[in-house]
């Protein structure tokens, strides 16, 4: 186990010499784990996990964020989107998934304010804590969270994954992001979710990383197999009446359907970035 202070630089420099340390006491111990204080926004969580799949491990990457979600029963926002990554090699591709663990993701508020469209009832609270449908509430929570000149406490934010409450759910995201904060702050002694962000030059956000080599589980290649196996179950599993396919980790953002040759595609307005991620 190791712990990096980033020293307030580049993100995507600290998020590789992470997962490459980790990566390099996995093939010397058989498991990495290295958490990361003082850095910035490192991109994209998947492209770290895919690093350690691409030889021959299985890699785990979290980081946590601006805090702009809120938790169960509350109004103040205390987490970021807190993305959580997960690869493990398989053919004819890997297992990977790489989701948020809000109900959304930033950019795609973004989105639908920029298109007009309507949220869902339990993705978004106002500064009352009350489910709001407006998109454009988050971009003003956001906004005036970073307004020097806003005085008032940031109330109100993006609910954790399973939205709000507990029916869907909601409950479960929330322990998922605290998670996250638990594995990337409080283990690295850097800046939890609320602490990211709070001035204008300087991120602190914390990353995680960790590097397992499965072998110790028992025969690797066997261990492939049966994941390639297993995986393929899922894609040929029968499909709802009506449906499409069914996807599995690592398809949703291919822009096709595995072994579907000709399968239809939905086509995104032309001013709208595709955002499919994997499971986002």
């Amino acid at each position: 186990m190791a712990v990096i202070d980033a020293h307030d630089g580049m993100g995507q420099l600290a998020g590789i010499q992470g997962m490459q340390l980790a990566i390099d006491k996995a093939k010397k111990y058989g498991v990495g784990m290295v958490s990361v204080r003082n850095s910035n926004h490192f991109g994209i969580a998947g492209y770290y996990s895919m690093m350690a799949a691409k030889q021959g491990l299985m890699g785990v990457s979290m980081t946590n964020a601006e805090a702009l979600v809120v938790p169960t029963y509350a109004r103040e926002p205390m987490f970021g989107t807190n993305p959580i990554a997960v690869t493990i090699p398989a053919d004819p591709h890997p297992f990977h998934m790489d989701f948020a663990t809000s109900v959304m993701t930033c950019g795609k508020m973004e989105v639908y304010a920029k298109i007009g469209h309507e949220l869902q009832p339990g993705m978004l609270v106002d500064e009352t804590g009350t489910t709001c449908l407006d998109p454009n509430v988050f971009l003003r929570i956001r906004d005036n969270k970073s307004n020097p000149a806003y005085t008032e406490k940031t109330r109100g934010g993006i609910m954790p994954m399973g939205g709000e409450g507990m029916l869907f759910g909601g409950h479960k995201g929330y322990g998922l992001a605290l998670l996250v904060d638990i594995m990337c702050a409080v283990m690295s002694h850097g800046a939890v979710s609320k602490g990211v962000r709070v001035t204008k030059d300087k991120e602190k956000c914390c990353h995680f990383f960790a590097a397992i080599d499965y072998s110790l589980f028992g025969d690797k290649e066997e261990t492939n197999r049966r994941l390639s196996e297993y995986l393929q179950s899922m894609r040929d599993a029968e499909p709802a009446e009506g449906q499409e396919p069914r996807l599995c980790p690592r398809r949703q953002g291919s822009g096709r359907r595995e072994g579907r040759p000709g399968a239809r595609r939905r086509h995104q307005p032309r001013n709208v970035c595709r955002d499919r991620e994997v499971l986002r």
